[in-house]
């Protein structure tokens, strides 16, 4: 069998998996997005101790577990209830809001809830089939959560035996190279994760910062949702802007077009300073490309389609330069790239 045939075979599995279990590949994803954080603690860690891997990705766990509780100690319940409270601040801004809209002959909902959005989009079971409705009935987003957990830590612990368990359904004279591809879609896909969790934090940081010296109210749960949102390219910042858009209803103009105006201009900053010196060396994603799969993922998987778009994306054109572009149209350039 040659290797345009395998080719061809793989990508239409990989849309067939994608249509019919599309909702569970994508936890599977999210377990190996966790898997490759984990193994950048491991990593650290051995690089200043030298102990077995297995220690390494233990104390790694433990780090990390730590650092979730000092942070739920030191203000968790602050957070908590300033997410709780900002909920029905906003929900009481975009009320007035509408009601001005309304007023001028702009029709719009009075009561916004994200999941209408996705409510009006096709539901992935009515499109595909019924397996996306057996995994969301079948579990709850904790238990999603705990599995994808352990999957990911499973994986960490010894990534090269799954690797090597994947290359088996492969011709032995393939198996190499594509073992060699994956070992490079896991590393970039590590990077750009550990590049973009980074901008995360930045990004995160100085708009909470920005918030709490212009004395907006909630500003550590404003700039802790601007930074999640971060994670998705081009999207994120953009909803980013809608809570704290419908947080400034209500205060002072001054103070509602400088902190919007700062919002941006950390946006502008991370998209044409930070992300080119962090991401772009990893992976340089085309933006129209980036946008068209986020809406496709979308439109098929819903909200976690979006979340996980980008890093699959990332993964997904190495193995397209690799094994397509390099090996069966012979371009040599993207196998030394």
């Amino acid at each position: 069998m040659t290797k345009t045939a395998l080719i061809v075979i793989a990508v239409l599995a990989s849309i067939a998996l994608l249509v019919f279990f599309g909702e569970l590949l994508m936890l599977l994803f999210a377990a190996i997005l966790i898997a490759a954080v984990l193994d950048s603690g491991v990593a650290l860690i051995k690089r200043f101790l030298p102990i077995h891997r297995l220690v390494a990705l233990i104390l790694t766990i433990v780090i990390s577990i730590m650092l979730v509780g000092f942070a739920l100690v030191a203000g968790g319940m602050t957070i908590i209830d300033q997410l709780d409270a900002l909920s029905g601040v906003l929900g009481d801004a975009w009320r007035m809001l509408a009601d001005q809209l309304n007023d001028w002959g702009v029709p719009v909902l009075r009561t916004f809830n994200a999941e209408d959005i996705w409510e009006r989009l096709p539901e992935p079971q009515t499109m595909f089939g019924g397996a996306g409705a057996v995994l969301g009935t079948g579990f709850g987003m904790l238990s999603n959560l705990v599995i994808v957990s352990l999957v990911g830590i499973f994986l960490a612990a010894d990534p090269s035996r799954y690797r090597d368990g994947l290359v088996l359904f492969v011709p032995v004279w393939f198996r190499p190279r594509l073992g060699a591809v994956l070992d490079r879609a896991g590393a970039t896909l590590q990077r750009w994760l550990v590049g973009q969790l980074a901008l995360m934090v930045i990004v995160g940081g100085a708009t909470t910062v920005l918030l709490l010296v212009m004395g907006v109210n909630y500003a550590l749960s404003l700039g802790i949702i601007a930074g999640l949102l971060n994670f998705i390219p081009f999207l994120g910042p953009i909803l980013g802007f809608v809570p704290i858009g419908l947080a400034m209803i209500g205060q002072d103009m001054t103070t509602a077009l400088i902190v919007l105006g700062g919002y941006t201009l950390i946006q502008q900053a991370d998209a044409n300073v930070l992300s080119p010196l962090i991401q772009d060396r990893v992976v340089n994603l085309a933006p129209a490309l980036t946008i068209a799969f986020l809406l496709l993922m979308g439109i098929i998987l819903g909200p976690i389609g979006v979340a996980l778009a980008t890093p699959l994306l990332a993964a997904l054109r190495i193995l397209v330069l690799e094994l397509y572009v390099g090996d069966v149209l012979g371009d040599e350039a993207v196998k030394k790239a």
